[in-house]
């Protein structure tokens, strides 16, 4: 049973990764085929600004779906219930407050002056800024609605609903462009696209989880509070790779070259390849882990572990030999020849990517049932000391030696804390939102 669902899972991934590869690469040039460069300049800067309104649920929908995984999983579906209309709950007063606030600064800030918009008018500006923020709010909601796939146990179809509903996002959006709408007109169609797919999935949640009800009568402030921590710790680590992304080009620019900044790049481009292949292997295992942990079902989840742990022995080794053998020709690929192939950076920073792939496989069981608290506590404190450190004598070669040191602590801690949890002794009707870390261990 477990190897035909994990295959479900990994197929789902795979479809999930190709429309996300299709998405980036496919959508870009039928958008500027439709609107030309300038114009399609201004689509990237305006969408980009909404994107940060995904952190607007501070974790709250992840840390849902591994909580009512876990309940079901363990036969409490009045307790999965209580967290689904909490987070319900949540998700509406902050989608009205934020709704609030972007109207206002819409309508009363300057927001023409703000950024360079080319031909384009203050009211497309607006009209893409509006949509862009009801449609990362029906995200939102389209996130917790998953939740109620998934905790009946099955992922591949929470999987397969997520990655159809961008492509029919992306795919409404570039045939607005190309029939000649502008770019409110586009927005409006992505925001269309997504409000349909939040309804259509609602439907079939509806059919498919009767028990799961959309409202607030069993949404309590308890249930809240005890979300709370490792929501918000969760959160630290999209922000902490966002950090690690975004942060060294920051500082190269300001001490170096662009051409300096692109070698860097391109090159951390195509070292962290590997990361795409270790992410559907973790993503494919982890609701696993949760229905294993809530069935209390110790053989099974040792048995993910080992599963995991040979998978990426095998993903590590295909990597390495990549990066060595493959390498330089994508860095060359992809730059046209015109950088300064480094094979010392690459391969630091190939090295920095191999440890980043074994802290993230052993931080996805922990995180499948909340137990990730101080993993991701410890990632964004090393990033800060890391970043202070480095700073000062920012080279290419530097910040790659730092993302290896920075990973290589992460892969001690998360190897600690993974060997250091315990199970409960009792096996409750209702699992916490947070599970144990230091229990005493189970007979």
């Amino acid at each position: 049973m477990l190897p035909s669902r994990l295959t479900k899972n990994f197929s789902a991934q795979v479809f999930s990764q190709a429309v996300t590869i299709g998405v980036q690469f496919g959508s870009v040039p039928l958008l500027i085929l439709a609107w030309g460069i300038e114009r399609y300049g201004v689509w990237v800067l305006l969408t980009a600004l909404p994107a940060y309104l995904n952190f607007s649920d501070f974790g709250f929908t992840f840390i849902a779906k591994n909580d009512m995984s876990m309940r079901v999983s363990a036969g409490d579906r009045a307790g999965a219930m209580e967290t689904f209309q909490s987070i319900f709950g949540l998700l509406s007063i902050a989608g009205a407050v934020l709704i609030a606030a972007v109207s206002l600064l819409l309508f009363v800030a300057p927001v023409g002056s703000w950024f360079n918009l080319g031909s384009e008018t203050i009211q497309q500006a607006r009209g893409v800024l509006g949509s862009q923020t009801v449609s990362v709010i029906a995200y939102q909601f389209f996130l917790l609605l998953c939740a109620g796939v998934r905790c009946e146990g099955r992922p591949a179809t929470e999987t397969m609903f997520a990655a159809s509903a961008r492509l029919f996002e992306a795919a409404a959006i570039a045939a607005a462009a190309l029939s000649g709408a502008g770019l409110a007109g586009a927005a409006l169609a992505g925001m269309a696209s997504r409000l349909l797919s939040l309804v259509l999935l609602a439907v079939w949640v509806r059919r498919n989880t009767p028990w799961l009800e959309i409202g607030l009568k069993y949404a309590t402030a308890a249930r809240l509070r005890a979300m709370a921590v490792p929501s918000l710790t969760y959160m630290l680590v999209p922000v902490s790779n966002a950090l690690m992304i975004q942060g060294p080009l920051v500082i190269l620019g300001a001490v170096t070259t662009p051409a300096t900044v692109a070698l860097f790049s391109v090159t951390r481009t195509v070292a962290r390849l590997g990361t795409a292949g270790s992410n559907m292997l973790s993503f494919g295992l982890q609701p696993e882990y949760s229905f294993a942990f809530g069935q209390r079902d110790h053989g099974r989840y040792r048995q993910l572990l080992k599963i995991h742990a040979a998978l990426l022995v095998a993903g590590l080794i295909a990597y390495g030999l990549c990066v060595v053998f493959l390498g330089p020709l994508g860095v060359r690929l992809i730059s046209h020849g015109q950088l300064a192939f480094s094979t010392t950076l690459l391969w630091t920073l190939g090295v920095a990517t191999a440890f980043e792939m074994v802290w993230t496989a052993l931080f996805t069981p922990l995180s499948a049932i909340n137990a990730h608290k101080m993993v991701s506590a410890t990632l964004a404190a090393v990033l800060v000391i890391a970043s202070v450190v480095v700073t000062p004598i920012a080279t290419v070669l530097h910040l790659a030696l730092a993302l290896v040191v920075v990973h290589m602590v992460m892969t001690a801690v998360a190897a600690w804390r993974l060997s250091a949890h315990r199970w409960p002794h009792d096996h409750p009707h209702a699992v916490t939102a947070a599970a144990p870390e230091t229990a005493p261990e189970t007979a």
